[in-house]
């Protein structure tokens, strides 16, 4: 066991002297409590802790090691994005790594071709095939007095749009009762074989739910339908702009690590850490 134990030594000795001054192996001159210098700028492990808490909530106190390594690497990457944007003149001391993530986009943004959005069209076109759906609009009310009422209203002629106005107590009432165009799958199957019998126009009886009785009208179906390269290009070029933003604002991290002074001491982190900061060699 020793004898494994001096060589892993050995190993991290020569992969601190390789790596140099890029990327700090170990505590060693940093002052106690700091697990990352990045530039003149410390961070304490209370820093990170408080960016564990605020990442994961109420999880926190429950996340493994493998968790805890992930969001140590973010948590360092977040800083070196700040200081990069800083360092650059994007942003003052002051700003989020949100704000510092936006403004390096902002100087080197995404660029999405046609023949981008072609190609995932192509390659994703079943994910643009719709079921069929019904336009559903709902009137809303606590008890069945109100929902009587509601109905006698509907059965007087009086328009959907202004029962809802009137009785409905849903949110969705400002917007005519609408609730969106759904699918089967989108509902309830009971409620979903009762909506899709009606009729367009047509409205359902009282329905009784957990917090009072609900009244459906089926406005329009919409058939079974995929949509055209021209309907899913506005969708896929933000999705497209998106992931390439994502992946720029890694590069740059990975830039930052490469020309700012970084140290870490993930000795210091009081569970294993098993990420890209540590030396490679240490876990054979």
């Amino acid at each position: 066991m020793s004898g494994r134990l001096d060589s892993r030594v050995r190993r991290r000795v020569w992969t601190c002297l390789l790596l140099g001054m890029a990327l700090g192996c170990g505590g060693g001159n940093l002052p106690e409590g700091v697990v990352a210098r990045i530039g003149n700028q410390d961070f304490h492990y209370e820093d990170f802790r408080g960016y564990v808490e605020e990442s994961l909530g109420d999880d926190a106190s429950r996340s493994g090691s493998a968790v805890l390594s992930r969001l140590f690497e973010r948590f360092v990457d977040d800083r070196l994005l700040v200081h990069l944007a800083r360092e650059r003149g994007l942003v003052d001391g002051e700003a989020t790594v949100h704000q510092a993530a936006m403004r390096l986009l902002e100087v080197s943004p995404p660029v999405v071709s046609l023949s981008e959005i072609e190609s995932y069209y192509a390659e994703h076109r079943s994910d643009f095939a719709r079921p069929p759906r019904v336009r559903l609009r709902q009137i809303l009310v606590q008890d069945r007095a109100a929902a009587e009422l509601a109905l006698a209203e509907l059965e007087a002629g009086v328009d959907f749009g202004e029962v809802v106005r009137l009785r409905s107590i849903g949110p969705s009432a400002p917007f005519g009762g609408l609730q969106g165009e759904l699918s089967r799958e989108d509902l309830p199957p009971a409620l979903a074989e009762v909506v899709f019998e009606l009729d367009e126009g047509e409205w359902s009886e009282l329905l009784e739910a957990d917090y009072g009785f609900r009244i459906f009208q089926v406005e329009r179906h919409l058939p079974e339908e995929t949509l055209t390269l021209a309907q899913a290009t506005p969708g896929i070029r933000t999705l497209l702009e998106e992931a390439q933003g994502e992946e720029l604002v890694r590069a740059a991290a990975a830039e930052a690590r490469q020309e700012y002074n970084l140290r870490v001491a993930v000795e210091r982190l009081p569970f294993e850490y098993n990420g890209e900061l540590a030396d490679p060699a240490a876990g054979e």
